[in-house]
């Protein structure tokens, strides 16, 4: 139990860390665009010029925010989920050319490459 304690701590530091960015950002991004409202209220910069800058500034914040991602080599959800179905697919495909081939003996997989059968180059594969 210590050792599954040790392995999450990071990961939900990492999460609240995240979480305060965003927060941060849109703490930020409402004080920006209340910034750029008073100024067009008093007459200091049009409506529109007021708009443009507050959009480019959130722009260059998440330009910002998106090279620390870079950075930290962050995967996003999207790219996890299609990394997960990939293992997946890849697993019941090994499961397949294991088990003697079950349905897909001889036959084409769900992506409809060859599952191939003795002499197939490439399928054969290591036990694990």
């Amino acid at each position: 139990m210590t050792d599954e304690r040790k392995r999450t701590e990071p990961a939900d530091s990492f999460r609240e860390g995240v979480r305060a960015v965003t927060g941060i950002l849109g703490a930020l991004r409402e004080t920006i665009e209340a910034t750029f409202e008073d100024m067009a209220d008093k007459g200091d910069i049009s409506q529109d010029k007021a708009k443009e800058a507050a959009k480019d500034t959130m722009n260059r914040a998440q330009d910002a925010m998106d090279k620390v991602r870079d950075r930290l080599d962050f995967a996003t959800r999207r790219e996890m989920d299609e990394l997960r179905a990939e293992v997946a697919e890849l697993r019941r495909r090994l499961d397949d050319h294991q088990g003697g081939g079950g349905a897909h003996a001889g036959g084409a997989d769900a992506g409809g490459a060859d599952a191939g059968g003795a002499g197939s180059p490439g399928t054969d594969l290591p036990p694990l």
